[in-house]
């Protein structure tokens, strides 16, 4: 009888889990004796005080959600709220507090980090943090953070399946990515140099850390950047023990682990690989169809704290792809085309924290890239005739050698400054040879190695006068060596905290980016026949930004935020013709041989509002709005829609939590909805009598004239995750475009069928997965 008790209370315990971390200052980095950290709510207290490295351990917290409140004299109050405590892996934690500007003998400390803001403190507003644990409960996420910005408000996606974002009207080339505080090339599977999309993210969301997302404004520190940052972070592995994750899915099965580096105190690991499912299936047989993708990626994060030279840490992500597609007949018995593509990138760096005094320190980065693609294409000389021709060929490959070094110094309470300087050498090799249709001949447009500098240099300025009101300004430079341009670009933002509750703010800067090298470098011939580079001058596309803003919580657990914003675009590349209308900034990929003038202008305007119930209680909701208008006015003086101006965008979005089974049982299931609607795309008509009776597409001559129908999709997410004493289980379903509609996105000529025919929107996709932790 006793033993069949014991076995009864053993079964009825709680699963519980280790929660510890790190507190440190915001502005120096220094460790914070003393703190205490608590959670909220539980009976009995649980609770633990900092030590002498600022680190904490709280033990035996019960498996589920939870909510740190983090304490230090002379600091504002910080709480982190739900926090997912799983049974089979610690959760480890890097919390920054913020020197009060209350007296120390003050005691009670108003301030409280709010939901979703990001750690930059430089940055004040249209910014939002992306948290690895949102992404993986929000329908359509499928675990991508570029996925999951889609539903912050003024930001919309590729209706056709790729992850790239439109960012208030901007084309999506002008997004930056960053690593580690490093510029990186597109980290996407199938992507093209100049691009920052593709259909599958290199990076794995079980190696990335919380990260920001910037849409406008930008601070002091961000560069080359006209439409919106990715600041991406790599968590630190587990410095106490080795845990593992294997996850297996349709869009891939990887295997991370981590752990402790021996014989380095607080040293860590972490490394993941991923491969392709498909290709797994379709090399052991199990599928059978022509244009399966094949990826591979891999990333990895080792942490060396030392004793008194500082912290390094050693990162590196990288991906190959690539895929063999054919064009054939409905019946499959004639070939009219076929396609072999494939792309690779990958970055390696090291990072060095260091720690100059009470109120400094310094982080330097310093990191090699490399990104390239590559594109075979055939195709039949006319329709049913063989053998098939040569008619695009591709061959870019970019290495990159970066290195930035960012001093942070806090005077007192109220003033901060960071300076900083980056420096960048492009080295490539471009080769692109294709079919000119109009003179039925194969021309090289690109045929170039050599090497191209960037120099960048950032000063900032951050005074908190009082608890209401702060200061942000700086002057951001840019130096592009390729063209000789230069670019200085004076910012300031302004936050007045009316209440805890309420909030203001206004905000305004200039900002450049430089055009792809593909455009720079592409070739043309002269009307004497010479081969000329006519756009190897063109200089940096320039923008003025301008955001007002207001935030005001409405609940403890319920936010409202408006933004009201206008760009003004000038300097803008245009096609150096009279009556011509075109303007690179309508595309969003590859290139034009079109001779180009920084001679454009153009405007994105709009208003963004969004009312958020934060998770709490089990569930969390979102909705957003945005109705902008963006335009532009190409050489011919002409005004016209912009492509990417797509009106409105709007998202409604709900989940929840439900504990399944016995209260002392972890087992949860967790549901979710998400339903967007975004403005088509402008574009303009193509001309079919002209494409047919030319044998390739021609477009009319009202320009931009067309405007898509509204995209509309619903998503759904299901999972179900069973927690036992060091190992979970997850079982889960993403459901992208549930009731598969099919709106056209686009249209092109298919000279095969000699008709214009669309391309829809993305038709419905289950992405199913398991995840193990042990």
């Amino acid at each position: 009888m006793m033993l069949i008790a014991l076995a009864g209370h053993l079964m009825a315990q709680v699963q519980t889990q280790s929660v510890r971390g790190t507190i440190v200052d915001a502005d120096t980095r220094q460790p914070l004796i003393g703190a205490t950290v608590l959670i909220m709510g539980s009976d009995p207290l649980i609770g633990a005080t900092t030590d002498l490295d600022g680190r904490f351990m709280l033990e035996k917290v019960p498996a589920g959600r939870i909510a740190l409140q983090v304490r230090m004299l002379g600091y504002e109050e910080q709480t982190l709220a739900n926090l997912l405590v799983n049974s089979a892996k610690e959760l480890v934690l890097d919390v920054r507090l913020q020197e009060s500007l209350v007296k120390l003998e003050e005691v009670e400390v108003s301030g409280k980090k709010g939901h979703g803001e990001v750690r930059n403190d430089m940055a004040v507003m249209s910014a939002r943090k992306i948290s690895v644990e949102e992404t993986s409960r929000i329908a359509g996420g499928i675990n991508d953070p570029a996925r999951m910005v889609t539903v912050f408000p003024g930001v919309s996606g590729d209706p056709t399946g790729n992850n790239t974002i439109i960012v208030r009207g901007n084309s999506p080339k002008g997004v930056l990515w960053r690593l580690e505080g490093m510029e990186i090339p597109n980290p996407n599977h199938f992507a093209d140099d100049g691009t920052t999309g593709g259909p599958i993210n290199v990076l794995n969301s079980d190696v990335v850390d919380n990260s920001d997302f910037y849409t406008g404004a930008f601070a002091a520190e961000y560069g080359n950047v006209t439409s919106a940052v990715f600041d991406m972070k790599l968590r630190d592995g587990n410095d106490r023990k080795r845990e593992y994750t294997l996850k297996a899915g349709v869009l891939g099965t990887d295997l991370t682990a981590e752990g402790p580096v021996p014989g380095v105190q607080g040293g860590s690991y972490l490394a993941n690989y991923r491969y392709s499912t498909l290709s797994l299936l379709d090399q052991a047989g199990i599928v059978d169809y022509q244009g399966v993708p094949k990826y591979t990626d891999a990333a990895f994060k080792l942490k060396l704290p030392t004793a008194k030279a500082g912290t390094f840490s050693l990162f590196g992500i990288g991906g190959r792809s690539n895929i063999d597609q054919k064009e054939e007949s409905e019946l499959g018995d004639t070939l009219f085309a076929t396609a072999q593509y494939g792309s690779r990138m990958g970055v390696a760096g090291i990072t060095h924290t260091l720690l100059m005094g009470s109120n400094n320190f310094l982080y330097t980065t310093a990191s090699l890239s490399g990104n390239g693609s590559g594109v075979d294409y055939f195709e039949s000389p006319a329709p049913g005739e063989s053998p098939l021709v040569l008619r695009h060929e591709t061959d870019f490959a970019r290495t990159t050698m970066r290195a930035s070094t960012t001093l942070n110094t806090r005077i007192n309470a109220s003033h901060k400054l960071r300076t900083g300087v980056i420096f960048s050498l492009d080295r490539f090799r471009m080769f692109a040879n294709t079919f000119d249709r109009a003179d039925s001949v194969m021309k090289v447009n690109l045929d170039q190695q050599g090497e191209a500098s960037t120099v960048q240099a950032f000063t900032s300025w951050k005074w908190r006068w009082n608890e209401q009101w702060s200061l942000t300004s700086g002057v951001h430079f840019l130096h592009y060596a390729l063209n000789g341009a230069s670019s200085v670009e004076p910012r300031a933002a302004l936050r007045y905290q009316r209440t805890p509750a309420r909030a203001f703010t206004l905000g305004a800067g200039l900002h450049s980016k430089t055009e792809s090298l593909m455009n720079h470098l592409v070739r043309t011939t002269d009307a004497e026949g010479r081969t000329v580079q006519r756009n190897r001058g063109l200089g940096l596309s320039r923008a003025a930004h301008a955001v007002l803003g207001y935030e005001q919580l409405i609940t403890e657990d319920v936010q409202f935020k408006t933004e009201a914003y206008y760009q003004y675009l000038y300097s803008q590349p245009v096609e150096d013709a009279a009556s011509s209308a075109f303007w690179l900034g309508n595309t969003q990929e590859w290139y034009t041989d079109k001779p180009l003038v920084s001679k454009g202008i153009g405007y994105n305007a709009g208003v963004e509002l969004s009312v958020e119930k934060f998770f709490t209680r089990g569930w969390h909701a979102l909705a957003t709005l945005s109705i902008f208008e963006s335009r532009y006015r190409a050489a011919d003086g002409t005004w016209y829609n912009a492509r990417f101006g797509l009106g409105a965008v709007a998202n409604a979005l709900a989940g929840k939590e439900w504990k399944v089974g016995k209260a002392d049982k972890n087992k949860v299931l967790t549901t979710g909805a998400r339903y967007s609607v975004q403005g088509g795309q402008w574009q303009t008509p193509l001309d079919a009598e002209a494409s047919i009776a030319a044998g390739y597409e021609l477009e009319s001559t009202a320009f931009m004239s067309f405007k898509g129908d509204p995209i509309h999709k619903l998503d759904l997410v299901l999972a179900y995750r069973v927690g036992r004493a060091k190992v979970s289980h997850e079982f889960k379903a993403d459901v992208q475009n549930v009731l598969n509609a099919q709106t056209v996105v686009y249209s092109y000529y298919n000279s095969s069928t000699k008709r214009i025919e669309g391309v829809s929107q993305l038709a419905i996709l289950p992405v199913m997965g398991y995840t193990l932790r042990f």
